[in-house]
């Protein structure tokens, strides 16, 4: 079992600096960019299947990957970005001004509850079965996702406390893998891999 997380290329929200969630960016010309390199870097791997989130950012991206694989993606709904509720759409300035509360307790490092948000025992819940869903494939799965799905997956894999933010990066286009070791416990073998980008590499990570 090989799995392959890849974060969708930088989207139009990304690039105007607004916190996405469930909103539908397209892909920005940078993340186009980025999406046919990392679909060249993986052309050169054995893959038996792609996955992706249905949200618009991470489904173009999978299928430029797609094509050069000559394969075609499924959706995998589970893998949806969380849900931001109220501050989806908004700028960091925006929500500091109308959620000054859940500002103050985000600058003190703390994770702060937005209006209508999807909840993180819920989304934690729907990632864990996609996490044991995936892992039980054979072969090597790539499954094209969002930097909150990909960080929740990797604190789910290590055991890491997952009410702690900011524990795992992770960039437009980059890769994460999860492999099983010999007593079958998962591994986390690399996190956060941009070397394929070769200098268009973005961080942006607002949901």
């Amino acid at each position: 079992m090989r799995l392959i997380l890849v974060r969708h290329g930088e989207s139009e929200g990304n690039a105007s600096g607004v916190i996405q969630g469930r909103m539908d960016f397209d892909l920005s010309s940078t993340g186009v960019r980025q999406a046919r390199a990392t679909a060249a870097h993986l052309a050169a791997m054995d893959v038996d299947r792609i996955v992706t989130s249905p949200l618009l950012r991470a489904a173009r991206t999978a299928a430029l990957i797609a094509d050069r694989l000559s394969m075609t993606p499924d959706p995998m709904p589970d893998l949806m970005e969380y849900d931001m509720g109220q501050v989806s759409g908004l700028t960091g300035a925006q929500i500091r001004a109308q959620f000054p509360e859940a500002a103050r307790e985000a600058g003190s490092g703390r994770r702060p509850a937005y209006p209508g948000e999807e909840g993180r025992e819920t989304f934690h819940a729907r990632l864990r079965v996609a996490l044991d869903e995936l892992t039980a494939l054979d072969g090597t799965t790539i499954a094209v996702a969002h930097g909150g799905v990909i960080s929740a997956l990797c604190h789910i894999v290590l055991g890491v406390d997952l009410h702690r933010p900011g524990a795992f990066h992770v960039g437009n286009c980059s890769l994460t893998e999860v492999t099983r070791d010999r007593a079958g416990r998962l591994v986390l073998v690399r996190h956060n891999d941009s070397c394929h980008l070769r200098g268009m590499e973005t961080f942006a990570d607002r949901g």
